[in-house]
């Protein structure tokens, strides 16, 4: 492939992506199913979201974590300002800076709590 070619495949991509983040930030947000006492899913436009589940026995620090996850999931943005991407393997996918309470520590607070194991994850990117 050359140059123009590869500059033009690079571009196509950009464009197929800023298209599918605009579907999924226009879309409203559909509950699919739930999953257990640990996941929810829901769709919004093209993507499929996963959502840890909020319940009232949570601490008020894991209920803060688990908000804030959801919150981030459904509008496509974060307070710590991580905004939804499309990866270059067409994946959704929102890094959370470190100490954000959506990052991957929610992960490990809902563990601790009893309400979450690795192996429930089914896929999703639980480090971010």
């Amino acid at each position: 492939m050359n140059g123009r070619m590869a500059k033009a495949a690079r571009r196509a991509l950009r464009e197929r992506n800023e298209q599918l983040l605009a579907a999924i930030r226009d879309a409203e947000p559909v509950f699919q199913e739930a999953h257990g006492r640990a996941w929810e899913s829901w769709t919004k436009g093209p993507a499929m979201l996963f959502v840890p589940i909020l319940c009232d026995d949570y601490s008020p620090e894991l209920k803060e974590m688990v908000v804030v996850r959801r919150q981030a999931a459904f509008t496509g943005a974060c307070p710590c300002g991580a905004v939804g991407r499309i990866t270059e393997a067409g994946s959704y996918d929102m890094p959370h800076e470190s100490g954000c309470p959506a990052a991957a520590g929610v992960f490990q607070a809902l563990h601790q709590a009893g309400r979450w194991r690795p192996d429930m994850a089914g896929g999703v990117n639980v480090q971010g």
